[in-house]
């Protein structure tokens, strides 16, 4: 839940921002659709760090860690998805549409392991 009103909030800044300054496409840009799977899983991990840790220096640090191995695990190194990222929030209509697909995805995998615990 944190998770979708996250999501929900950032949209919401992102709309509500007045001009922002375009960044240049950068030559390792991350291709959207790769950007929503590695949006999602970020999410994802984000969720089970924040669960596990209560102290916020447990978290910071192995959300570092844990988000490096995630993004080496999709072939995206740091610098990538740093530069992807400025890239994309500085267009508000693109950013958006990742972060609808990634809400998507979740909430279609949420649905799935519920039907899985009703049988």
């Amino acid at each position: 839940m944190k998770i979708i009103i996250f999501i929900v909030t950032l949209l919401f800044l992102f709309g509500c921002s007045a001009k922002i300054k375009r960044k240049p496409e950068p030559k390792n840009l991350i291709p959207k659709d790769k950007m929503v799977i590695v949006v999602r899983e970020m999410v994802k991990l984000e969720s089970f760090i924040q669960r596990k840790y209560v102290q916020v220096s447990a978290y910071h640090k192995t959300m570092v860690k844990s988000g490096d191995s995630l993004l080496l695990a999709n072939n995206v190194t740091r610098e990538e998805y740093e530069a992807s990222i400025d890239y994309y929030g500085s267009r508000q209509e693109e950013l958006q549409e990742i972060y609808s697909e990634a809400l998507e995805d979740l909430n279609e995998e949420l649905g799935k392991l519920e039907a899985q615990e009703v049988n």
